[in-house]
């Protein structure tokens, strides 16, 4: 293609901007091909992070016919889990100014239990609960003897909390003492049980290279230096092991794209008293920051030999509908470019399919027609240099006509007010003389 022709297609970029030209993107990754029809995924990996906006708003996924296809961006997080029996409710009964006791009955089948649900229809109250349990039924052990439930309602303002948390239980048979004291017994309607627990996800984790590591005796801590190569990516966690146990130490973590202007992220605190209680996780924001400092605090005890550690972040997915054996591209790295909006997000979760197929990613590449672009200026730079020359020539010479254009007006201005005002006075003169 002729060397002109290609710079030309460049300034008609500029002046005619389309949402999407492949020109203005300047990373590439082929999508492995998918052999059914339905709701694909794919990993953003670190070199996607690394040549992307921040924001990820630049990525564009577009197939073999150059049509550009909707996507949405998931995040997999943690999620909660809740599974809710109905119990049998049975001995209901009312002590005068005592306490009202039930019974529940899970079933035979054993269960992990962890929270309870007393249904009312008392709207102004506040009770202290116990919660007992019992694998027979009659031998019972207290679960939890320090639990309220309230609710408070007026015109303006409604609240109530009768739902009991207590630590993952295994029983079959439970007792549920209210204490009403001098209080009216609250009305029971009945019983629900609860398992709930928090589903971790696994998290990715990110290469990195420590550049240095120091004892600052001065300031009593140890620090250390991190460089993750990439940036852009969303870090969750930073995760140290320690040689030694039997510790305590405060731990504050800066984030720099430069290594050199650093700013606080994160603080937490690390610790091994034993086996069940400990913690050597410090969570982060997401920053995005390519280098990290760690500084741990030892104050006047000997610095804990560091044995590993790892850098962490919450995997992100692209979804988007694919067709069998179609080809597709995910296009990244455009500054300029702005956050599509596609409706397929907001369809996405109605959608019925009965497939969906994680595919992979290919090797990044430089966008061809860029490259061709970079090969024409390197080829021929003087062809780009002069028109530029010669644009800001025209535009000084032309501030400078117009300056002194403005000047000469200003001048004759003067020069015209100047001859006004003599022959005023003139005039005047004369009128004294003839009177």
């Amino acid at each position: 293609m002729n060397k002109r022709y290609v710079l030309l297609l460049v300034f008609i970029a500029v002046i005619v901007k389309a949402d999407f030209s492949k020109m203005d993107w300047q990373y590439k990754k082929q999508i492995g091909v998918s052999d059914i029809e339905g709701i694909a995924r794919i990993k953003i990996d670190v070199e996607v992070y690394n040549h992307s906006k921040y924001d990820l708003s630049d990525l564009r996924i577009i197939d073999d016919e150059d049509k550009e296809i909707p996507y949405k961006i998931e995040t997999v997080k943690s999620k909660k889990e809740t599974i809710c029996f109905e119990p049998e409710l049975y001995n209901l009964s009312n002590v005068p100014d005592e306490y009202t006791e039930f019974y529940l009955d899970i079933g035979e089948k054993s269960q992990i239990i962890n929270k309870i649900h007393i249904i009312t229809g008392n709207k102004n109250f506040r009770r202290k609960v116990e919660i007992w349990g019992s694998d027979d039924g009659i031998k019972w052990l207290n679960i939890r003897d320090d639990a309220n439930i309230f609710g408070f309602y007026t015109e303006d303002y409604r609240t109530s909390l009768t739902d009991i948390e207590f630590p993952n239980t295994i029983r079959r048979y439970f007792k549920i003492v209210i204490w009403n004291k001098e209080e009216n017994p609250l009305k029971i309607d009945g019983c629900r049980v609860y398992d709930e627990k928090i589903v971790e996800v696994s998290l990715e984790d990110i290469p990195f290279k420590i550049l240095s590591r120091e004892e600052n005796r001065e300031k009593k801590r140890t620090e250390v230096v991190l460089d993750v190569v990439y940036k852009n990516i969303p870090e969750k966690e930073i995760k140290l092991k320690f040689a030694s146990g039997g510790y305590h130490r405060n731990v504050w973590i800066y984030g720099s794209d430069d290594a050199e202007d650093w700013k606080l992220l994160s603080s937490g605190v690390i610790y091994m008293y034993n086996k069940e209680n400990k913690n050597n996780v410090i969570s982060l924001p997401e920053s995005g920051n390519r280098y990290f400092k760690l500084l741990i605090y030892n104050q006047d005890d000997p610095p804990l030999k560091i044995d590993d550690m790892s850098i962490k972040y919450n995997r992100r997915f692209m979804c988007f509908p694919v067709k069998k054996n179609k080809k597709y591209y995910l296009f990244y790295g455009n500054s300029y470019a702005r956050s599509p909006l596609y409706e397929f997000e907001r369809l996405l979760s109605f959608m019925e399919t009965e497939e969906n197929v994680l595919l992979d990613l290919g090797e990044e590449q430089l966008n061809e027609k860029l490259s061709r672009i970079k090969e024409v200026i390197k080829e021929d730079e003087t062809f780009l240099i002069w028109p530029m020359i010669a644009f800001v020539i025209i535009a000084l010479g032309y501030l400078i006509f117009k300056s002194l254009k403005g000047i000469n007006e200003k001048r004759r201005k003067k020069e015209k007010r100047k001859e006004w005002k003599e022959r005023y006075e003139k005039q005047k003169s004369q009128e004294r003389k003839f009177r």
